[in-house]
C-alpha cells in the first residue's frame, strides 16, 4: 500500500484522472475522427438446409414413384446451404462508390452459387442499388472476370436450369454431370454507395459438389475488400486479441485502479453490516451450489469479523441426512445445500433457482431431444445414436451421478420420469462392469466431472448444471440439447415449460434464532445485494427480489 500512495503521490490525482479520461476517448477519436468511413459486415447464418426424406412427408404409406421423388430432392437438398450475410455502413459519414479501393468480395470456398437475394434493406431504394451491385465470379486463375452479364438476374436463370436438369436426370447420374455453366464461387458488390447508418443482408444460396472423402458441408467464407485512406472494411464477428479499445480501457482501468485502491484501503474500515454474526456455521450438501456458497461465505467473513464458515460438498441428499442426523450440538451450527425440496420435518429457505441441461458430445451430432428418445437411451431401447439422427453408427454412452446426488434425483423426477439404470462401466466407454448390459452407463462424483467426461468421450449423454455447462463449452466439443424443442434459458425456458430445474434449499434442524450466525448467513445469502449479484454472476435466478419480496417462480418447486 505504501508503494501504491508513493506512485499516486509522484503521478498527482490529476495527471492519473486525465490519463484515465484520453484513454477512455481514444477508442472514440478514432472512429469518428480518424477513421471517418467504416464498413461493417457480420455472417448471421452458416449452415446446411438438411432435409431428409422423413422430413419430407408425414409418415403415411406412399407410392414408389413418389418416394423415389422424394429421395432425389434429398439428395439435392443435403448438400444445399445458406449463408445470411449482415452489410452495412457502421461508419461516421456516407461512403461512395469510389471510395472502393478494392470492391468487398465474398467467396465460398468449393461451394457454388445457386440463387442469392437481397433482404431487410434499410429502404426500397438502398434494395434496387444493392440488388444492381451485385456481380458473381468463378474461382481460378483461369476464371474470367464478372461482367454486367454476370448479375442477380443470370443467377436466378440458372437457378432454374439447374434445377430443371436435375429434375430429369437419370437416378445414376454423377453429381458433377448435372452442373449446368457457369458455375459461380463467389459475389462482389460494385459501385455501390452507402449513407450513414444503411444496411441489407445478403442471402447466398450454396450447393457444395460431391467429394468420394468428404460428407461434411464445409463452411468456409473469404470477404475482401478495402477503402481509401484511413477507412476499414470490418468483420464484426472476429475479434481480435489486442484492440485499441481493450488496450486503452485495460490502461484506464489499471490507472483507476492506482487511484482509487489507496483512497479505499486508507481508510477506516466499515462497520459491520446487518447481516453480521459470530460464531461458527459448517454448510453442507449440493456440490453444485457449494463453490458459490463457498465465495459468498469468504465475502461474508472478510466484513464479518469473528464469524467462522467452512464449506463442504457431500451432495444433496447426504447434506440434509447429516442435519436430520444432528445431535443438540451439532445442529446449532449446519446447514444443508439441496437441489429441490427434501422431505422431513426440517426447517427450509428458498436461495435461488438453479437450471439444468442435457449434454452432448458433439460426436453425437444431435441439438434436440424428445422425453421420449431420453427415455429410450436411458431404458437401453436406443443404444446408438444413428438409432436416432441416422447416419453412421456411434455406440451411446451414458454417464450420471451416483444415489447420493440431488441432480440425479430432480432428473429422474421430472425429467426421466424413472430411476437411471445400473452401473456398468468404469471409463464410459464399454460395460466393462457388466459386459451383458443393455446400456453402457458410468457414474462421476460431480456435474463439473460430468462435463468433463462427455466432453472427451465419444458418443457420450449426461446432464449438468447450466453453469458447469457454460465452462464446460470452452472445449468446444459439448452440445447443451433442448428437450421436445423447448430451450433451457433460466427466465423464458422455465416459463415455456423447460422441466429440468429446481429450487436450492437451506436446511437446518429447526429455525435459528435470528441473531444466530445460521439465521444471519442465510439472509445475507438471500437479501444482500452483493451475495444476489455473485448468484446471478454464477448462473443462479435468486428466490428474493431486489425489494426483498420473494420470487414466485420459486414456489413452482
Amino acid at each position: 500500500m505504501t508503494v501504491l500512495r508513493s506512485i499516486l503521490d509522484f503521478l498527482g490525482p490529476g495527471n492519473l484522472v486525465l490519463g484515465i479520461v484520453l484513454l477512455i476517448a481514444a477508442p472514440f477519436v478514432d472512429r469518428f475522427l480518424i477513421r471517418r468511413k467504416r464498413i461493417g459486415f457480420r455472417v448471421l447464418y452458416n449452415s446446411r438446409i438438411g432435409l431428409g426424406p422423413e422430413k419430407l412427408h408425414d409418415g403415411d404409406e406412399v407410392g414408389e414413384p413418389h418416394l423415389r421423388r422424394l429421395g432425389q430432392f434429398s439428395e439435392l437438398v443435403d448438400r444445399m446451404s445458406i449463408v445470411v450475410i449482415r452489410i452495412g455502413n457502421t461508419g461516421s459519414y456516407d461512403i461512395a462508390a469510389d471510395d472502393f479501393d478494392r470492391a468487398l468480395a465474398f467467396t465460398f470456398g468449393r461451394r457454388v452459387v445457386w440463387n442469392a437475394r437481397v433482404s431487410d434493406a434499410s429502404s426500397d431504394d438502398l434494395r434496387t442499388r444493392a440488388r444492381e451491385s451485385l456481380r458473381f465470379f468463378s474461382s481460378g486463375d483461369q476464371a474470367p472476370a464478372p461482367t454486367a452479364r454476370d448479375n442477380l438476374g443470370a443467377v436466378r436463370v440458372s437457378f432454374g436450369q439447374k434445377l430443371a436438369k436435375w429434375v430429369s436426370r437419370s437416378s445414376a447420374a454423377a453429381d458433377a454431370d448435372f452442373e449446368v455453366e457457369p458455375r459461380w464461387h463467389g459475389v462482389r458488390i460494385e459501385g455501390l454507395a452507402l449513407r450513414r447508418r444503411e444496411k441489407f443482408k445478403l442471402v447466398v444460396v450454396l450447393r457444395e459438389p460431391q467429394a468420394a472423402t468428404d460428407d461434411e458441408i464445409s463452411k468456409e467464407i473469404t470477404a475482401t475488400g478495402r477503402l481509401h485512406d484511413t477507412g476499414i472494411v470490418k468483420d464484426e464477428r472476429r475479434e481480435r486479441r489486442f484492440t485499441l479499445p481493450k488496450v486503452t480501457g485495460g490502461l484506464a482501468a489499471a490507472l483507476t485502479v492506482l487511484l482509487v485502491t489507496p483512497l479505499v484501503f486508507g481508510s477506516p474500515s466499515a462497520a459491520p453490516g446487518p447481516h453480521c454474526a459470530t460464531g461458527s456455521v459448517e454448510v453442507v450438501g449440493s456440490s453444485v451450489f457449494m463453490p458459490t456458497v463457498a465465495k459468498i461465505a469468504e465475502e461474508y467473513e472478510r466484513g464479518c469479523p469473528g464469524a467462522d464458515i467452512t464449506t463442504r460438498a457431500t451432495g444433496s441428499i447426504d447434506g440434509v441426512r447429516a442435519i436430520a442426523a444432528a445431535d443438540d450440538g451439532g445442529k446449532a451450527r449446519l446447514v444443508a445445500v439441496s437441489d429441490g425440496r427434501q422431505a422431513g420435518a426440517l426447517h427450509s429457505e428458498q436461495v435461488a433457482i438453479v437450471v439444468y441441461q442435457i449434454v452432448v458430445n458433439t460426436s453425437a451430432g444431435v441439438g434436440t431431444l424428445t422425453k421420449d428418445q431420453l427415455r429410450g437411451i436411458y431404458a437401453g431401447t436406443i443404444r446408438d445414436w444413428s438409432e436416432v439422427r441416422g447416419g453412421a453408427p456411434l455406440p451411446i454412452r451414458v454417464i450420471g451421478r451416483g444415489q447420493e446426488s440431488g441432480t440425479r434425483e430432480l432428473f429422474e423426477r421430472e425429467v426421466l420420469g424413472a430411476a437411471e439404470g445400473a452401473l456398468s462401466s468404469n471409463d464410459c466407454l464399454a460395460p466393462d462392469r457388466a459386459p451383458g448390459a443393455q446400456v453402457i452407463r458410468c457414474e462421476r462424483n460431480s456435474n463439473s466431472e460430468i462435463v468433463a467426461a462427455v466432453s472427451t468421450t465419444e458418443g457420450a449423454i449426461g446432464y449438468s448444471d447450466t453453469a458447469s455447462v457454460s465452462e464446460g463449452r470452452q472445449r468446444g466439443t459439448l452440445v447443451a440439447v433442448s428437450l421436445d424443442g423447448r430451450i433451457f434459458d433460466i427466465a423464458s425456458g422455465i416459463e415455456s415449460g423447460y422441466p429440468f430445474w429446481t429450487v436450492e434449499y437451506f436446511y437446518t434442524k429447526d429455525a435459528p434464532a435470528a441473531d444466530s450466525l445460521q439465521a444471519k448467513f442465510i439472509a445475507y445469502l438471500r437479501e444482500d445485494e452483493t451475495a444476489r449479484l455473485r448468484l446471478k454472476e454464477a448462473g443462479y435466478l435468486p428466490c428474493a427480489t431486489a425489494e426483498k419480496a420473494p420470487l414466485p417462480l420459486c414456489n413452482n418447486r
